[in-house]
């Protein structure tokens, strides 16, 4: 469990070195998205900022040796006939091809999403009144509503990768005393993958997006 919660917190150096770069730089009104932006760790202390980053990554290790556990418990009952609910049986018979392919389709929809945005022009947020009848205040909190619903499905996104990520790493360590685990690595290591993608693309559409909403003098 140290082991992986390591090599996650090796992974967020960057990131903390975004924030003290955040941190010492001289804001622009025209600046483009930082990473620490994206994930809300743009505004306060950079040491409480810091924290932060080492307590997310440390729970993301521990959360991805967990489910490493809980699928070998669950899977030798599985191997006893012990009746298990459906959710526990996906568990137990672990990654397959069933599992691999939710990261891998929403990165597509993101990527699409970047190139619409790359591509073509800003579309008014939706809202209750037509868009018309809004004003430019209206449009632009609309634009910062809607970058705000991105970010946080961002971080989201970005947690659930890393806790993949250190499931990974932990059915690594296993799989040379666990034939069981070693069998569904290569799914594993696929669904891993597909999830990681899907947040670096979401990560670029949520800058894209921002740097635009930003042009438009909505930040």
């Amino acid at each position: 469990m140290l082991y992986v919660a390591t090599r996650i917190l090796r992974g967020v150096i960057f990131l903390a070195r975004d924030i003290d770069r955040t941190y010492n730089a001289t804001v622009q009104p025209q600046r483009d998205a930082h990473l620490t932006e994206l994930v809300f760790l743009d505004h306060g202390p950079i040491a409480l900022r810091s924290i932060a980053v080492v307590i997310a990554a440390a729970a993301c290790g521990v959360a991805g040796t967990l489910l490493v556990r809980l699928h070998q418990t669950l899977a030798a009952q599985l191997g006893a006939r012990v009746a298990l609910n459906p959710l526990q049986t996906l568990i137990a018979t672990g990654s397959t091809m069933r599992t691999l392919w939710p990261g891998w389709v929403a990165a597509l929809c993101f990527g699409a999403a970047v190139l619409r945005l790359r591509h073509g022009a800003t579309e008014p947020p939706p809202g209750r009144t037509a868009v018309e009848k809004q004003t430019l205040g209206q449009l632009r909190a609309g634009l910062r509503r809607e970058y705000r619903i991105v970010r946080v499905a961002f971080v989201v996104v970005l947690l659930f990768a890393a806790v993949d990520a250190a499931r990974t790493i932990a059915s690594l360590i296993a799989e040379s005393t666990d034939k069981e685990i070693a069998t569904t690595m290569p799914a594993t290591i696929a669904e891993a993958l597909g999830y990681v993608v899907a947040a670096l693309v979401l990560a670029a559409w949520a800058h894209a997006f921002g740097t635009e909403v930003r042009r438009l003098g909505a930040l």
